[in-house]
Formats: C-alpha cells, structure tokens, sequence
C-alpha cells in the first residue's frame, strides 16, 4: 500500500517535533550563545559577535585541548581499526564458542563509558591498582600511577578507549569478512598466498566501504570525547588528557562562562561536520567509481 502525502506527515510529524525539541532547538539556542552574551543567570544580552570564539581560541588551555584531541584521534582511530579488523579476520572462521566470543568482545563497549572510566580509574590507582600489583612482581613498591603522570597519562586514555573500541570494529566487520566465499580463501591458500597477500586482496576488498564508514564515525566520536575522560583523568594532570569538550564543559559548568562553552562546543560540531563532508566526498566518488 503506497502511503499518501498526508499519512507521511501524520508519520513523520511526531519525530520532526522530538528532534525539534531534543536537538535543533537546544543546537540553535547554543548557536546563539556563541555571538551573544547570553547566560541562564543573566538579565541582560547582548550582541558579541565572534568574540567567544576569539576568546576561547586565545585561551592558553584551549590549544593542548585541541592537541591533545589531534594526537587522541591519530592514534586511537588506526588502532582502533587495526585491532578490530584483527579480530574479525580471526573471527571469520567457524572456532568453538565462536557466539560466546562474539559477546564477550561486545562487552567492552556495552559498558558505558562513565562506568568504564570509573572502572580504569580503579584499576590505575596508585595505591591498589594493576600497575602497583604487576610492579609488586619485579619488587617495585608503590608505583605510580600512569593517569597521574604527565607523560603517561594521554598514552593510558588512549589505551583505555582503544580497549573499549576496538571490540565494537570487530562487531562491524564480522558480517562483511563471514561472508567472503570460502572458495576464495581456498584458492588463495592452493595458490600459495600468505596471510599479509590474503589481507591486502580478499579481506581489505571485502570490507572497503564499511571500513571507511567506521573510520569516519570513530572520528567523529573521538573528537567529542567526553564521558570516559573526565572520569578517569578529569582533563588532568594539569592540561595532559584535556580535550575540547572537557574544555566547554568547564567553561558552561565550572566557569558559568556559556557563551565560550557554546563557541568551544560548536567549534568540535565544525570538526564533525567537516569529518562527515569528507565522508560524504569520499562515498560518493566511491559510487561513482
């Protein structure tokens, strides 16, 4: 049954209101912000132009933010894709439990990612955890812990977002590999092919698109990283694990500055955007192609 113009609009009215409400409205009211004066305590609102932005990007904190997220992104994505791409080759093949795998893997990122920075930060205490016990083994008492440590701690977030990313490339590329022709494994192996060949020209292949999709969805979550951050490291030591939005948070809630927490907030979305522009670029010469 073909749905007519009006049933479309009673369909899709419901929705356009919810994202109305939960998204463009909250968005548009946060754009309005960034060029005025505008807070939820104040009386009074002015126009200001581009001054947040100008005061945020003049912000001696807000620079590691942003090289911080650079370096987070370069090397958390590849990693990200490289372990999970992986797994899912391991994976392809019938193994036992090969289902049960499959949910333990997912398990890191079911967690939320309060929950998993809660739980790292536990497990990188100073005093009880993992790296004082794997040290108590080489009789180093006491070590430091890698998240209060000016170097280590951007290595550790990194480490931990992998842990909990990872696993969900893995569920994402499963499908594509598993259904690769057995046939063509086989000629490969009686061709006489090795591992790093059967990679670059039957897995690779298989999984192009949806990889590239990945990656540009595991940017464009990386640049907003949030929640696990400022559980385990709270942006510190010092500016060492801060990123962009770690900086609006505290700019709208710790500071009460909102118009910067907005510049600072629409200035990640720029970012994102233009990830999902090169996406879109890149896709469509795809199809093209």
């Amino acid at each position: 049954m073909k749905l007519t113009r009006r049933d479309r609009i009673a369909l899709l009215t419901p929705l356009a209101l919810l994202l109305l409400a939960g998204l463009v409205g909250p968005a548009l009211i946060g754009l309005v912000a960034t060029v005025t004066t505008y807070s939820p305590f104040g009386t009074k609102v002015e126009f200001a132009g581009l001054h947040n932005y100008l005061t945020v990007l003049q912000d001696p904190q807000f620079l590691p933010s942003f090289r911080n997220i650079v370096v987070f992104t370069l090397v958390a994505v590849p990693l990200e894709l490289l372990i999970g791409f992986g797994l899912a080759y391991v994976l392809r093949e019938p193994i036992a439990g090969r289902p049960v795998w499959r949910v333990l893997l997912l398990l890191p990122w079911l967690i939320s990612p309060i929950a998993n920075g809660v739980m790292w930060h536990f497990l990188f205490g100073s005093a009880t955890g993992i790296a004082d016990f794997v040290g108590a083994w080489f009789g180093q008492s006491e070590v430091a812990s890698p998240i209060g440590d000016l170097r280590l701690a951007l290595p550790a977030t990194i480490a931990v977002e992998v842990w909990r990313i990872a696993p969900f490339v893995t569920f994402l590329l499963l499908p594509s590999l598993s259904s690769v022709p057995a046939e063509r494994w086989e000629e490969a192996s009686l061709a006489g092919a090795s591992t790093a060949n059967r990679i670059l020209r039957i897995a690779v292949p298989a999984v192009r698109p949806v990889l590239l999709t990945i990656a540009m969805l595991l940017i464009g979550l990386s640049l907003g990283t949030f929640d696990t951050v400022l559980i385990l490291t709270g942006g510190g030591p010092g500016t060492a694990t801060l990123t962009p939005a770690l900086y609006s948070y505290a700019q709208a809630f710790q500071i009460n500055d909102w118009p910067a927490g907005a510049a600072a907030g629409w200035l990640i979305a720029a970012g994102v955007l233009a990830v999902g522009a090169v996406y879109l670029r890149l896709a469509r010469r795809g199809v093209e192609e």
